[in-house]
């Protein structure tokens, strides 16, 4: 996969944990019974991609590092 592709396939991830996120805390205000689970399922998927996308990008930092000479 390029770069291009994998930055919106992540930045897609990001969109939806952050409406799971939303629609679970409006269901949850509203007293729905899965309005908990959805809240809790976007903070996990949100979470893992955040951490996914922070290694990727500390790997193409180090990259960049040592193309450059620099440390």
């Amino acid at each position: 996969m390029t770069e291009k592709k994998v930055n919106t396939a992540i930045g897609v991830i990001y969109m939806v944990a952050t409406i799971m996120v939303l629609v679970g805390a409006l269901l949850k205000l509203q007293h729905h019974p899965n309005g908990f689970s959805i809240l809790i399922f976007g903070f996990i998927i949100g979470s893992i991609t955040s951490s996914i996308d922070n290694h990727r990008l500390k790997q193409k930092i180090k990259r960049l590092e040592e193309q450059n000479g620099s440390h």
